[in-house]
């Protein structure tokens, strides 16, 4: 029973914060091809969700999200670094950057705000990105 509280754990893990996921699995003792599918699960579980919830939160609540030109807005160093990440890479940098420098939750929700025309080019690009991350982190945290 413990075991599928460990499998229920690293999913959950791997669906808010990735980059923590694999660590935690080698730290219950999964092997490597367990840590991968676990936290490529519930990685993609997690874009899933978050991306489907973060779209339906922009169309339900579209006031809260046009530029009001009223106030003149407060940057923090976060806020420029997801300004420029969008800026420069698009939704494939989005994509890449979202598992391990960004959650996956804002992430996702940058991803249905910014570009909800292309919400299925999103999923798979997102969806591969954490697939990729899953197998690089596990190799590296087998390895060493």
């Amino acid at each position: 029973m413990d075991f599928w509280y460990e499998i229920i754990s690293v999913f959950l893990m791997s669906g808010v914060k990735f980059f923590a996921a694999p660590l935690l699995a080698k730290t219950f003792g999964f092997t490597y091809l367990e840590t991968i599918f676990v936290t490529t699960l519930g990685g993609v579980s997690g874009v899933f969700l978050f991306l489907n919830l973060g779209s339906r939160i922009v169309h339900f609540f579209p006031i809260f999200f046009k530029p009001i030109n009223t106030k003149r807005k407060i940057f923090t160093k976060k806020n420029k670094f997801y300004v420029k990440l969008i800026r420069n890479y698009g939704l494939f940098g989005l994509a890449i950057f979202s598992p391990v420098l960004i959650s996956i939750p804002v992430g996702s929700f940058l991803a249905a705000r910014f570009f909800e025309n292309q919400k299925t080019m999103a999923l798979a690009l997102m969806c591969a990105a954490v697939l990729i991350w899953s197998v690089s982190i596990s190799t590296f945290l087998f390895l060493l």
